[in-house]
């Protein structure tokens, strides 16, 4: 009952905010984004980008939920509307993954379970195993949530209420403004969110009378939650859970044999899926590495301490004189590859020397030089005198920087291309601000957790969701983005990248030229100005698929283009 009641809010939302999901709005569809169009698959998924889709999705919500709550006692009819929940759900998810929270999250995991249970012939068998199934997710989803916020520094440091209190979104409401007259006690919430959170797997050590009392608590929080963002539908996702957990402690309490015999195969099932994901990921990456060995792979480069693992394209029109062809030297981001710039390198190698290269510590590199050394060493084997052009990606712009005012061999780098770059003055903010390294931290600590349990091979997650490269370049970007060895050195590169005079050696380049992602037009905006750059704005582009996905691709390599053409 609470799901359905959850969801009939949920479908009134829906039908009373039909402008965000325009075009233009902050709910549109992105399902058909990177989609050739012209395919099957592209008209459905453009059908389901359209705007009058989610009113439908949202009619048939809230139809099915109706015929939910009407169904007290009627098994297949319980199992008939979760169905069609669960299904509309998952074209909402697919349609745009933005506009969601948990409670929607926890509905369809609800309705997911609902559905296999239902697989199971036996009645009796089958309510039991969605009900333990369904409190094993509960009681996990507390806890990781718990385990998550004390890793967050606005959450240690008992800020992260607060802040949430500031925001329009969620400050604006009565119990909001109330709430914030006593900073002490929002403090001491921040401080014990998590703390109940990471201790809720001790109801189970309860007895079924305080295990209830309890329960009662945390449903007073999520009460509390909903009254205070203004959420009516935040409670109903996460108490339609509760009763799965009473069920699970009244079993125990009454000593039946059979209490926990499921939860005990869950829990030895769960160690041996995890033992094979993690098996499973660590072939992928070592088959990635294989790969990147092979014929169709990357370059190795011997220099004084090492190796450095490169790419090299030269000019593939033959009208194109390969001695005089200008020599693009690009720079990926933080812990990316340079698979990453595969579409525009491919796009910018029909007239173009292109070179990519990984920097020291990163895929096969075990060269610690600097990234001008590097170069240097690589351009060195260019057979070009064309101008020299830099291409950079996020922190990959302040890695350029410390070779821009560099002399290759009587040559400088006459223009700069910079896209959604790291301005060097955000960064030491960053560095030193305790807040924003400890949620870096976080982050990262999240990667690893992924990389290691191999999470990221089954799971949706925003790589891929934000590219769309070859299958080999895909299978290299996703595997070298969750290497625990490139995790830990895009980590201590984000501290480490120096950022004395990174301003002045941007500035030093002749031509300059910024292009920002859509979502980060306004940070890329200041840079550019602080450049005394033009930019270009490329519109739908996030800050990865702006290299990710063809279509941006394209107007990343004729920028470029257009930039090599004015220097010659």
């Amino acid at each position: 009952m609470p799901i359905a009641v959850g969801q009939v809010l949920a479908s009134i939302e829906s039908l009373m905010i039909g402008g965000l999901y325009r075009k233009d709005g902050l709910l549109r569809g992105v399902s058909a984004i990177g989609v050739p169009p012209g395919s099957p698959r592209y008209r459905l998924l453009n059908a389901l980008d359209s705007a009058r889709t989610p009113r439908v999705l949202a009619t048939i919500t809230l139809v099915a939920s109706g015929v939910l709550l009407a169904s007290r006692g009627n098994r297949r009819l319980q199992i008939a509307a979760s169905a069609v929940i669960g299904g509309v759900n998952r074209l909402s998810e697919l349609r745009t993954p933005y506009g969601r929270d948990g409670a929607d999250q926890m509905t369809g995991i609800i309705t997911q379970y609902r559905i296999v249970s239902a697989l199971v012939p036996d009645r009796a068998r089958s309510d039991e195993l969605f009900l333990r199934a369904l409190n094993a997710q509960a009681g996990l989803s507390y806890f990781v949530s718990g385990v998550s916020k004390l890793f967050g520094s606005s959450w240690v440091q008992g800020d992260a209420i607060g802040e949430i209190l500031q925001t329009e979104a969620y400050g604006n409401g009565p119990a909001a403004s109330l709430l914030r007259r006593f900073p002490r006690l929002v403090r001491l919430l921040t401080w014990a969110t998590p703390l109940w959170e990471v201790s809720f797997p001790l109801i189970y050590l309860l007895p079924s009378r305080w295990a209830r009392a309890m329960l009662l608590g945390v449903k007073a929080f999520h009460l509390g939650i909903a009254g205070v963002m203004e959420l009516p539908r935040f409670v109903w996702g996460f108490v339609g859970s509760h009763g799965a957990v009473q069920y699970v402690v009244d079993q125990r309490s009454q000593a039946r044999r059979s209490a926990g015999s499921l939860e005990r195969v869950t829990l030895a099932s769960a160690a041996v899926i995890a033992s094979v994901s993690a098996g499973y990921a660590a072939s992928q990456r070592q088959f990635d590495i294989e790969r990147r060995g092979g014929l169709k792979g990357t370059k190795l480069l011997d220099v004084d301490d090492g190796v450095v693992e490169y790419d090299l394209r030269a000019p593939s029109d033959p009208s194109v004189t390969a001695e005089s062809a200008p020599v693009v030297v690009l720079e990926a981001g933080l812990g990316s590859p340079l698979e990453a710039f595969s579409w525009v390198a491919e796009l910018l190698a029909v007239d173009h020397h292109v070179l990519s290269y990984h920097r020291g510590g990163y895929g096969r590199t075990t060269s610690n030089r600097s990234p001008g050394d590097l170069v240097a060493a690589l351009l060195a084997h260019v057979v070009s005198s064309g101008t020299l052009i830099s291409v950079s990606h996020s922190i990959g712009t302040l890695a350029a920087a410390s070779y821009l005012r560099r002399d290759f061999g009587g040559r400088f780098i006459s223009s700069a291309v910079v896209i959604d770059g790291t301005n060097p003055r955000l960064l030491a903010d960053d560095r030193v601000d305790r807040r924003r390294r400890g949620m870096f931290l976080q982050s990262q600590a999240g990667s690893m957790y992924i990389a290691l349990t191999g999470i990221y091979n089954f799971v949706p997650h925003a790589i891929a969701r934000q590219s769309a490269f070859a299958p080999d370049d895909q299978l290299g970007v996703v595997q070298f983005s969750f290497s625990p060895r490139n995790i830990l050195r895009a980590t201590r590169e984000y501290f480490n990248m120096p950022l004395v005079d990174a301003m002045q050696s941007l500035l030093a380049v002749p031509r300059r030229r910024v292009i920002a992602s859509k979502e980060y037009e306004q940070q890329e905006s200041e840079f550019a100005e602080a450049l005394h750059a033009p930019i270009v704005v490329v519109e739908g582009a996030s800050h990865r698929s702006i290299l990710g996905y063809r279509q941006y691709a394209q107007q990343v390599a004729q920028i470029v283009r257009e930039t090599s053409g004015d220097d010659s």
